[in-house]
């Protein structure tokens, strides 16, 4: 209830964000751009964790404490906010949220019954059908990511972060490979580096997103030695990373599990070619690499596999890299700014806000 003196504002969609990662939050910003450049208001809600944080050290228990929050922060808004719909950030914000009034959204990247397979897990994937049951609307971000919804999901409209070109690229590329790696497990840091070496190219590998000591360390537990060609420029700011991209002539990614795939999507925009380990999960770059270019996507997760694709990029003809970069732009056209921006605008909002 709200107080006879309290001020409450109104807004159209109120956005319930967990921003657990770089990614998530760069594509709630863009999401809350895009319904405010259909013509409605729009307002965030950031979770925050507390002391409860020291508990995240691993799944399910994260989902527990990110769940748990994301039900306080929502219940605090809504003590001086009157949205008209509500859009949650993940599944895992909507697991325990109240039953609401207004119409809701779950936007997500990979449903949980998806990334967090297996018994243990069995209590997040029935609040996950639960809360995707209650929705208006699914928003995932890829066609992956919908095909792997409950049966019993909400409608499924697929709202992808815009993905668009950084800049003009370099009229000659260096012998330059690029890599995103903020978590090594995950990000198979081990077989990116091993796959490096056995390839055996000439030029430099650069691997962004993380710390140079988390990285050697990473290395020495796995008994993969660091080669000469590579640099480490840690945690920059993203201009940084895509002016790298539209220098380098390959990125190369070794993702164990990739939900979404932010970075090689944004290497096809700014024009390098995408080496590629076949990662499982909604991995939405993958399918365009097999069209554009087979041979620069691995036969497997192994680091030998993985070094045929990065020679393979590194020996593909000249003649050929126009091409190439022509039929990537065309095949990122669904993911241009513009095209999301339509299907929120005729899509989205008119089903949450009538």
């Amino acid at each position: 209830m709200h107080s006879p003196t309290s001020a409450v504002v109104d807004v159209d969609v109120l956005l319930v964000s967990l921003g657990t990662t770089l990614g998530w939050r760069v594509a709630d910003r863009l999401f809350l751009e895009q319904v405010e450049g259909a013509g409605a208001s729009a307002a965030v809600v950031a979770v925050r964790f507390g002391l409860a944080g020291r508990l995240r050290r691993g799944y399910p228990v994260n989902d527990l404490v990110e769940m748990t929050a994301a039900r306080r922060a929502l219940e605090t808004a809504l003590r001086r906010m009157r949205p008209r719909a509500v859009a949650f950030s993940s599944t895992t914000a909507a697991m325990l949220a109240p039953r609401l009034d207004v119409p809701s959204a779950v936007r997500l990247d990979a449903p949980a019954r998806l990334n967090r397979p297996g018994r243990r897990n069995a209590l997040l994937h029935a609040l996950e059908r639960r809360a995707l049951r209650r929705a208006r609307l699914v928003l995932p971000w890829s066609g992956a990511a919908a095909a792997a919804l409950p049966a019993d999901a909400a409608e499924a409209v697929i709202v992808p972060p815009p993905i668009e070109a950084s800049g003009r690229p370099a009229e000659q590329r260096e012998p330059l490979a690029v890599a995103y790696v903020p978590d090594p497990k995950a990000k198979g840091l081990d077989v990116l580096v091993g796959a490096w070496t056995a390839a055996g190219v000439e030029g430099r590998l650069q691997v962004f997103g993380i710390d140079p000591a988390w990285a050697r360390s990473h290395l020495a537990r796995t008994g993969v030695s660091e080669p000469p060609g590579i640099e480490w420029p840690g945690m920059l700011p993203p201009e940084e990373f895509r002016a790298a991209l539209r220098r380098a002539r390959a990125l190369v990614a070794a993702a164990r599990w990739e939900d979404f795939g932010q970075a090689p999507l944004e290497a096809l925009a700014d024009g390098a070619l995408l080496a590629t380990v076949p990662s499982p999960g909604p991995f939405e770059a993958l399918r365009l690499a097999r069209d554009l270019e087979p041979e620069l996507v691995a036969a497997s997760h192994q680091p030998e596999a993985l070094a045929e694709a990065i020679r393979a990029a590194f020996e593909l003809p000249e003649d050929r890299l126009p091409e190439y970069r022509r039929r990537a732009t065309a095949l990122l056209r669904p993911y241009r700014a513009d095209a999301v921006q339509e299907t929120v605008a005729r899509k989205v909002l008119p089903a949450l806000l009538g």
